[in-house]
């Protein structure tokens, strides 16, 4: 069995509590011993041997608890101040104790409150006063009338602090009477003179919570059971196994409530969300719907100038085809401008060469008739012969480049339109007329023919 000695240094009370932990895990169960006893005496009385099953099995968790009962239900000293000191008591176990238990045991169950004698009153208190707190609570043996401690005397403090008390003045309508419903509430008891109190005061309990429709567990055993530990430990026995099935009902039964209220939750987050979207959307869609509204009036605006454009691109689309044949007859006449100058040209060039043949032809006869006229000077002849054979000025027969460059065709070129059509046309055409230079370029073949034929002549004379 697991066991763990805690030290809680309360700030509430101004001093050290002592906790016992039995077990690793379970329900946890926070047991209050009798009147001035320390946590160890459970121990002692063999209530933790009695349970050793459950801790072994983790079934539950005890956490045994130091109270300060000898000042304040056994105390005699001023009532107020004991009341006092109970009620600083009360809140070391709820706001100091819980919190350590639930860091202890690193569960998120309420734990029941367990307690025996005195142990029973203070269990009594906090699970009715914090039902939120405490699944519920086990109390054997209690009184829950602060008379048996305090007499008649009574104020505020010691008011909160007794369960029969502040039970008989709580409204029907209560919240906490649900919760209550929610919860395992067992106060029991023998009938033998030494359960005076607690027999009375059991019976208060159950009345008033029946007049608030609690349903509470009241059970009363026999007249010979007695205010002891044995009797404590067997219905300890008897009732924790019926009081833990009903827990695991309860908090099972509570789980889909909490899904539920977690469902509705971010139901309404959602459907708050849905909200905002829609009306972010409503506020997007005004000038959505503006523009709309704006579009269509542009759209029945265009629709009704469509025919006049309709009508605009027919004629533009009826004038095409004419500006287009307007555009080609155009470039028609053009072209034919062009290739009428082309062939001016060309022929121009046919008529500058066919005058140079018959000029050419007029000199070889001339060279000739000369020749004829002097046939003594064969010498004179010979050398004016070879002055005048281009056989060494010819060798180059540079003069066809000369004649090229000044060919008429390049010095015309010029004239052509600036980048007119493509009219390299007349280029080739004057390209063409380069007969006159094959021309020019037998010319000096011609004077050659004729010189040789002059000389044959002169050779035949002498």
């Amino acid at each position: 069995m697991d066991k763990k000695n805690i030290v809680c240094t309360s700030s509430i009370l101004g001093e050290d509590m002592h906790v016992i932990a039995y077990g690793k895990k379970g329900l946890p169960v926070v047991v209050f011993p009798t009147q001035g006893q320390a946590p160890e005496s459970l121990e002692e009385v063999g209530v933790i041997d009695e349970l050793s099953d459950y801790l072994d099995s983790g079934t539950i968790q005890l956490f045994c608890t130091e109270t300060v009962d000898n000042e304040t239900w056994g105390g005699t000293g001023d009532p107020a101040e004991r009341a006092k000191r109970q009620e600083t008591y009360y809140h070391y176990v709820v706001d100091e104790l819980v919190p350590l238990v639930a860091k202890m045991s690193k569960s998120t169950a309420r734990p029941l409150a367990l307690g025996f004698d005195a142990g029973a009153t203070q269990a009594s208190i906090v699970a009715l006063r914090r039902p939120d707190l405490f699944q519920g609570c086990v109390c054997l043996s209690g009184c829950y009338d602060a008379r048996r401690y305090f007499g008649d005397w009574m104020d505020a403090t010691l008011y909160d602090n007794t369960p029969c008390a502040f039970l008989s003045q709580m409204p029907v309508d209560h919240p906490y009477v649900a919760v209550y419903n929610q919860r395992q509430l067992l106060f029991c008891t023998g009938q033998e003179a030494s359960e005076a109190d607690s027999l009375r005061s059991t019976h208060e309990m159950g009345e008033q919570l029946a007049r608030l429709g609690v349903d509470v567990w009241c059970d009363y055993w026999g007249a010979d059971v007695t205010h002891t530990w044995f009797w404590w430990k067997k219905q300890l026995r008897y009732f924790l196994p019926i009081v833990l099935d009903d827990v695991e009902k309860t908090t099972a039964a509570e789980k889909p409530a909490k899904k539920r209220t977690t469902t509705r939750k971010k139901a309404a987050t959602t459907t708050a969300a849905k909200k905002t979207a829609a009306t972010k959307a409503a506020a997007e869609k005004k000038p959505a719907a503006k523009k709309a509204a704006t579009t269509t009036a542009k759209a029945a605006a265009e629709k009704a100038v469509a025919p006049k454009t309709a009508a605009k691109k027919a004629t533009t689309a009826a004038e095409k085809p004419a500006a287009a044949k307007t555009t080609k007859a155009t470039a028609a006449k053009t072209a034919a401008t062009k290739t009428a100058a082309a062939a001016k040209t060309a022929a121009a060039a046919k008529t500058a060469a066919a005058e140079k043949k018959p000029a050419a032809k007029k000199a070889a006869t001339t060279t000739a008739k000369a020749a004829e006229k002097k046939p003594v000077a064969t010498t004179t002849v010979a050398k004016a012969t070879r002055a005048a054979a281009p056989a060494k000025t010819t060798k180059a027969e540079t003069p066809a480049k000369a004649v090229k460059a000044a060919a008429p065709a390049k010095a015309e070129k010029p004239a052509v339109p600036a980048k007119a059509t493509k009219a390299a046309a007349p280029a080739k055409a004057t390209k063409a007329a380069a007969p006159a230079k094959t021309t020019d370029a037998k010319k000096p073949a011609a004077a050659k023919t004729t010189t040789k034929s002059a000389t044959t002549k002169t050779k035949s004379a002498k």
